[in-house]
This record gives structure tokens, sequence and C-alpha cells, in this order.
């Protein structure tokens, strides 16, 4: 799996919300990786070794770390799309989800998943804007919510996370998972 992700991890968290041990469907990453479309993502971030892997059914954890190069406020925002997916042609199908956020108020109302990544992190205290750049480490955080309700379609999807600045994106990754 590519080592990857940055403060991205925060958008990546809705995505695999999927992750409860009680829901009738499994969820496979297939995979992870640096959207290579942007020529300044290493003035926005250094992936150093943050890496997601499966731990078990439905359970995967975050661990390692990254740097953030710039502060963020918000000027940036955290665009998150889902899309069905046709892993086999790699094509995009219909967008099924959108969500596109400045980042300090993404960071500061989440209640789902960065409190309890401050709590195997180093990620500074919400509140403040802008969000301090710097080196960041997460210890084996385990992703387990119930984001996807339990008649979720099954199939492929395509997750798309971005920072953009000023509407533009800068940083990002695709993931694709497959609900079975």
């Amino acid at each position: 799996m590519t080592s990857i992700v940055g403060l991205l991890v925060f958008g990546l968290m809705l995505l695999v919300y999927a992750s409860a041990e009680d829901r009738s469907y499994s969820v496979e990453l297939n995979s992870f990786d640096r959207n290579t479309n942007f020529e300044n993502d290493d003035k926005w971030m250094d992936w150093h070794t943050l890496r997601m892997k499966k731990v078990g059914r439905n359970q995967y954890t975050l661990d390692g770390d990254f740097e953030l190069k710039r502060n963020m406020g918000n000027e940036q925002k955290i665009s998150l799309q889902v899309f069905t997916y046709i892993e086999s042609a790699k094509q995009k199908g219909p967008l099924v989800m959108n969500m596109n956020k400045p980042f300090c108020q993404f960071v500061n109302e989440d209640e789902d998943t960065y409190p309890y990544l401050l709590e195997v992190s180093n990620l500074p205290v919400p509140g403040d804007c802008p969000f301090p750049k710097g080196k960041y480490t997460i210890e084996n955080y385990q992703l387990a919510t119930t984001f996807l309700p339990d008649d979720a379609p099954k199939g492929d999807y395509l997750l798309e996370l971005n920072i953009l600045d000023n509407e533009i994106p800068v940083a990002g990754i695709f993931a694709s998972v497959t609900l079975t």
C-alpha cells in the first residue's frame, strides 16, 4: 500500500466510517494513492509514512507521520467526493456524496473523528484558526464508526479527497473501496 496522507486523514475518516463490526457488509480498501494531478502538492504536504492497513473484518488503522507545510485557514477547504466506480475500467460513475467545508470549520465541528484522533496523535486541539503547520504522528488510530446505513448499496466506490486553496485543488488522495 502506498505510504501517503497528511491532514487529509480527517476527510478519509468520513469514507471509512462503514467499518463498524456489526454491519451486514464488508468493506475492502482496494487502493489508497496520492493524487498526482497536482504539481505543487509538495509545497503543501509531505506524505512521510502515514499508512492505512486492514487489521480485521471491516477494521482499518492509520499509523505513521506526515508534515503539513503551511498553516491551514478557512481559505483552504477540505473537499470529499464519492463516486460509484467501475474498478476494472478505472471509470468514475455518478457522484453519490459531496462535502466541501472550510478547513478550520471542518476540524472544529467534527465530533466523530477528530476527538478520538487527538487521543493517539500529537495533532493540535481544535479551536484555533489557522490550523498550524507542523510534523504530526498518528499511532494506530482504529477507524470504526457507523457512517453508512446497514442497507448501503453494495459495489465499488471512488473517493476523492482534496485540499483546496481559494477553490483550487492543491493536494489530494484517491481511495477505492468495495462494499460486499
